[in-house]
C-alpha cells in the first residue's frame, strides 16, 4: 500500500508542472517578448512579437513583426496585432489585423504547450497558425494557408525569449 501511495505521488509531481499548479493558461506561459532571426516568406528576415494583457487583463494582445532583407537593406515589413480572449474551457476567440489590410476572425485551442488558432472565414482566405513552447525560452511559430489541395506550409521560424514577462 504505501508503495502505491509513493507511485501516485509521483505521479502527481509529475504531471502538475509549475505552470499548471498555478494556473496558468498557455497565454500566461507566452506572455514576454520574443525574437527570432531566419528566412520568412523566403528572404532573410529578422521577426520579433510580443505577448502581454491587455484591456484591463480581459485580453492578450499579440505584436509581430517582420522584416525581410535583402543585401542592400530592409526589403518590407510585415506586421499585425491580435488579441485573444480566453473562455473557461481554455478556447480562445480573437481577431488578427495587419499592415496588408487583412482582418480575420481567429477560433483556437491548445494541445499541451501549443496554440493552434485557425483564422479566416470560409469561402475566403484561411489559414492556421501554431505557436509552440519548447522550454520556457523558445517557441516556434509555423504558418499555413489553406489552398484548393490542402493546407500548405508558408513560413516557419523559432523564436527565443529575449523579455520575459513581468509581473
Amino acid at each position: 500500500m504505501k508503495q502505491l501511495c509513493a507511485v501516485a505521488c509521483l505521479l502527481c509531481a509529475l504531471l502538475l508542472t509549475p505552470a499548471a499548479l498555478a494556473g496558468e493558461s498557455i497565454l500566461d506561459r507566452f506572455s514576454g517578448e520574443w525574437a527570432s532571426s531566419g528566412p520568412a516568406f523566403g528572404m532573410p528576415a529578422q521577426s520579433a512579437m510580443g505577448w502581454a494583457p491587455a484591456l484591463g487583463n480581459k485580453f492578450t494582445r499579440l505584436n509581430y513583426r517582420i522584416e525581410m532583407m535583402t543585401e542592400a537593406g530592409p526589403e518590407s515589413t510585415f506586421e499585425g496585432v491580435a488579441y485573444y480572449r480566453a473562455s473557461e474551457d481554455e478556447t480562445f476567440n480573437a481577431f488578427w489585423a495587419d499592415n496588408t489590410g487583412d482582418l480575420h476572425p481567429i477560433s483556437a485551442t491548445h494541445e499541451g504547450d501549443a496554440l493552434i488558432s485557425l483564422w479566416g472565414v470560409e469561402g475566403g482566405k484561411q489559414g492556421r497558425t501554431r505557436y509552440e513552447l519548447f522550454g520556457k525560452n523558445e517557441m516556434q511559430v509555423t504558418d499555413w494557408i489553406k489552398t484548393p489541395d490542402g493546407w500548405r506550409l508558408f513560413n516557419q521560424n523559432i523564436f527565443l525569449r529575449v523579455l520575459a514577462k513581468t509581473e
